[in-house]
């Protein structure tokens, strides 16, 4: 009896191991859960940023504020306005300022999963010459204008992200981490742009052939068209995370995060300029035929480093 209990001694003794230890997995599990909150501050820089532009104007010699003849002119009312126009605008790297505030609930001592709120501003303020103009453009920015430019301000980005984090937990107060996730947001360009035409009508090439080129050169030298715009467009992207954390306290820990992110075309809706050659922005003597331009831009990559604070609800 003695040596049969001693047989199944070895089994329970393994039996009791193994209960042991997936208890104390689930209670380390149950101890690792837990939320936590966390903000960060720190600065953001963009890569280069081409602006391209097109619009839906016609030549200027189909607008009657400058050819009161326009109407009469082959073309000047077909329905294909804009067509094969654009024009872009290279601008240098940004930057700015970035900040966050997140929830994030730990899953275990590996596994986070949170939702982010960012902000990001970041600052061009750079005025360069509008380049490689299609269309009738052409004319226009190669040929007539004394001055041809765009001026990006500063870009505001207001995100909502959802983020998976993988923590490398070790026996020091460092933990190491990485992470990555989509984002959604909602981004907002300070843009403007001058375009003035040479006040000398002899600079003017537009109108040449028409019965009335004179008039048409003298009313086009020296318009201006101009305006001041904040362009919008919401957007899909994700991101990708990377940083380090130190532990100040049980609940407290404090970090450096770098971030990057990524994001599919800005693509603005339509808007209108202030001036349409020194006229409101419309093609007819009538207020018909509103004039608007649409801007995008692919490069909306943005690179964020943040000092970051955690705490951990008790």
């Amino acid at each position: 009896m003695l040596d049969r209990d001693r047989a199944h001694r070895p089994g329970l003794s393994r039996l009791a191991r193994v209960v042991s230890a997936a208890g104390l997995a689930c209670l380390a599990t149950e101890a690792a859960a837990e939320w936590y909150v966390e903000v960060g501050i720190g600065a953001n820089t963009s890569r280069d940023v081409v602006v391209e532009s097109r619009s839906n104007d016609r030549a200027s010699i189909c607008d009657e504020h400058i050819n009161p003849r326009a109407l009469a002119v082959p073309g000047c009312t077909t329905p294909d306005r804009g067509a094969g126009d654009g024009w872009r605008a290279p601008f240098d790297p940004g930057e700015g300022f970035s900040a966050q505030a997140e929830l994030g609930f730990r899953l275990s001592p590996r596994w986070r999963l949170a939702a982010v709120y960012a902000r990001d501003a970041t600052d061009f303020d750079q005025t360069v010459s509008s380049t490689d103009a299609s269309g009738a453009d052409f004319d226009k920015i190669g040929n007539e204008l004394s001055i041809g430019e765009e001026t990006l301000g500063s870009v505001a980005a207001d995100e909502l992200q959802v983020v998976v984090y993988r923590d490398w937990p070790n026996e020091t107060r460092w933990t190491p981490y990485a992470g990555a996730g989509v984002a959604v947001s909602r981004t907002r360009k300070d843009f403007s742009w001058l375009w003035a035409r040479s006040a000398d009508p002899a600079d003017i090439a537009t109108g040449l052939g028409q019965p009335n080129a004179d008039e048409i050169r003298r009313n086009l030298a020296g318009t201006v068209s101009a305006g001041r715009r904040t362009l919008r467009d919401s957007m899909l992207g994700y991101l990708l995370v990377a940083g380090i954390d130190r532990k100040l306290s049980e609940n407290v820990t404090v970090g450096l995060k770098a971030r990057w992110k990524r994001f599919e075309a800005f693509e603005s809706d339509g808007y209108a300029g202030d001036l349409l050659r020194s006229h409101p922005p419309n093609l007819r003597l009538d207020g018909s035929e509103p004039v608007s331009a649409w801007s995008r831009t692919g490069d909306t990559a943005r690179f964020s480093a943040l000092l970051t604070i955690r705490y951990a609800v008790p």
